[in-house]
């Protein structure tokens, strides 16, 4: 449709139900795709952390239930287990508005610095390395898990500071 304003001619175009459900179809499919690429790094970052779980002579199907994951890590690494029972009743504290949500993510990322590090130094990588797992943690698990030369060495935790090891 065309407007006459003057010297100056304007088009303006209304959009149909079709182009609608094109732009949605054409969201859901990059949504799809992207939801299947989390799942197929997810599975690898599982299988990787299998792998590693057998190099520290724990069952590997120890690695796939949550919990008992990080509580296995933490005993093979020397990690103190107690942080296991910050991060599950931690979380109570995030009853309290802003101060309670802060306090219990400074300790979640401490804990998971903590184990990162533990973990790398278990396996006799360095800090670098341990900064890897830290920020690009499926990627350093696969390193871990089917490199021929990562060798468990044994306990060998990062100091912490809220409980002596």
């Amino acid at each position: 449709m065309y407007s006459t304003y003057g010297n100056y001619t304007t088009a303006t175009t209304t959009a149909n139900a079709g182009d609608i459900g094109a732009v949605f179809a054409g969201i859901m499919a990059s949504f799809g795709i992207m939801i299947v690429i989390a799942i197929a790094l997810a599975v690898v970052a599982l299988v990787a952390k299998y792998k590693v779980f057998k190099k520290m002579g724990i069952d590997g199907w120890k690695s796939l239930i949550p919990m008992v994951s990080d509580y296995c890590q933490m005993e093979a690494t020397g990690v103190n287990q107690k942080w296991l029972l910050i991060a599950t009743f931690g979380s109570l504290i995030c009853v309290i508005p802003i101060l309670g949500y802060l306090a219990f993510m400074v300790a979640m990322l401490y804990m998971a610095i903590l184990m990162n590090v533990s973990l790398a130094r278990a396996f006799g990588k360095s800090t670098g390395f341990a900064v890897g797992l830290i920020l690009l943690g499926p990627i350093f698990l696969c390193i871990l898990g089917f490199s021929k030369d990562a060798k468990f060495e044994g306990k060998n935790p990062m100091n912490d500071m809220i409980f002596k090891n």
